[in-house]
C-alpha cells in the first residue's frame, strides 16, 4: 500500500469487517488492453523491446516486499510495494521506447539508460544473456529484499530510492509505505543519475484533476495515482490506507484503465512473477464518478475499486505523480 499508512491498520480492518453494514458482490468491469482505434479509448502504445502490450503491469506480491515493523507482524505483514512496482511500470515503458525497435528481452544490449542492467544473480530469464530488459531484472528471488541491504533489481532499488518503509532509515519506526514527497524524490534522483535530467519532468500534484489526468496520458506521459480506500458504510474511518497505481488507459467520458499491482482481475491466473514479463498485463476498467464524498481531496472518484472480499471499496485519487519527456 501507499502513502502514510497507519499503524492502526489492523485495528481498522477489524472494525471495518465488523461495522460495515452491506455487502457487495465483486461487479468492477474489467477489459485487457483489447480495445478499437475508434472507440474513444487512449492507452499508451506498445513498444517491441520491450512493452508489447503497452504500460507494463508489474506485481508488488513478490519477495516479501512487506512491513513488518509494529502491529503488522500480527496480520503476517502488509503487502506494500505499490508505488516502486507502479513507478517500475513507467520507467520500463519509456525505457522501451528508446530501445533498439529489433532488439529483444536477452539480447545483451542496453542502450537506453533510464532501466539498467541490475546484475540479477540467477540465470538470464529469457537470457541467453544479461540485460536490462530480462525478466529477472524487474526482481530475482535470489536476492531476497533485507530492508534495502544486498543486491536489489529494478523493483527493489526503485523502492530504495524512494524511501518505501523507510528503508533509508531503518531504525525509524513511523508508518510504512511510501510518502508522497519520497516518490516524487526517488523518481527525480533516479533520471538524474540515469543522466535524463533534461530529458524528463516529474510533476507531483495533489487533487488531480480529471482533464488533467487525460491529457498527460493522450501526451504519453507516465501518470501514478494514489487512491485513499474509502468505505462509504463504516461507522468508523471512512477512509483509510492508500494504494499506488499507473494510469495504462484513459477514456474522456469517465473511464479508467490501470495497471495494478496488486489487483489483477482481468486476468488473475499468471503468478506475480510471471506479471514479471511485460508481455504479461492485465489491465482493470472502472467507471468514473464526478461527484466526490470527499471534494476537499479530489473532484472525482472510482466508486467500486478494491475488492476487499466482502466489499467493494472506492477509491479517491488525492495525488498523481506524472513524468513527461521534454520535447
Amino acid at each position: 500500500m501507499g502513502r502514510k499508512l497507519s499503524s492502526y491498520w489492523f485495528v481498522i480492518s477489524v472494525l471495518f469487517v465488523l461495522l460495515s453494514v452491506s455487502f457487495l458482490t465483486s461487479s468492477s468491469v474489467v477489459k485487457t488492453t483489447e480495445t478499437s482505434d475508434n472507440d474513444g479509448w487512449y492507452y499508451l502504445p506498445a513498444y517491441p523491446n520491450y512493452s508489447p502490450q503497452g504500460l507494463p503491469d508489474f506485481d508488488q506480491k513478490q519477495d516479501n516486499w512487506k512491513a513488518h515493523k509494529g502491529i503488522y507482524r500480527l496480520i503476517g505483514g502488509l503487502w506494500n510495494f505499490c508505488a516502486p512496482s507502479s513507478l517500475a511500470n513507467i520507467f520500463w515503458w519509456f525505457d522501451s521506447k528508446h530501445e533498439d525497435l529489433h532488439g529483444l528481452p536477452g539480447d545483451g544490449l542496453d542502450s537506453y539508460p533510464l532501466v539498467r542492467d541490475l546484475n540479477a544473480p540467477g540465470p538470464p530469464t529469457p537470457g541467453p544473456n544479461t540485460d536490462d530488459h530480462n525478466f529477472n531484472n524487474v526482481n530475482d528471488l535470489q536476492t531476497r529484499w533485507r530492508l534495502g541491504r544486498g543486491g536489489k533489481e529494478l523493483i527493489e532499488t526503485l523502492a530504495w530510492y524512494c524511501n518505501t518503509n523507510f528503508c533509508q532509515f531503518p531504525l525509524l519506526r513511523l508508518s510504512a509505505g511510501t510518502w508522497a514527497k519520497y516518490l516524487e524524490q526517488g523518481a527525480k534522483q533516479w533520471i538524474q543519475d540515469a543522466g535524463l535530467e533534461e530529458h524528463y519532468r516529474v510533476e507531483a500534484i495533489w487533487k488531480p484533476e480529471f482533464s488533467l489526468i487525460v491529457d498527460r496520458l493522450q501526451h504519453n506521459s507516465g501518470v501514478m495515482l494514489n487512491l485513499l480506500l474509502y468505505n462509504s458504510n463504516a461507522i468508523f474511518f471512512e477512509t483509510f490506507l492508500g494504494h499506488y497505481v499507473a494510469v495504462a488507459g484513459i477514456h474522456p467520458n469517465g473511464s479508467i484503465a490501470l495497471s495494478d499491482p496488486f489487483q489483477n482481475e482481468a486476468n488473475p491466473t499468471p503468478t506475480p512473477r510471471e506479471h514479471n514479463d511485460a508481455n504479461v498485463v492485465s489491465y482493470d476498467i472502472y467507471p468514473l464518478n464526478f461527484s466526490s464524498p470527499f471534494p476537499d481531496k479530489a473532484s472525482w472518484w472510482i466508486p467500486e475499486y478494491f475488492d476487499f472480499g466482502i466489499k467493494r471499496l472506492g477509491g479517491i485519487p488525492q495525488f498523481a505523480l506524472i513524468i513527461s519527456e521534454i520535447e
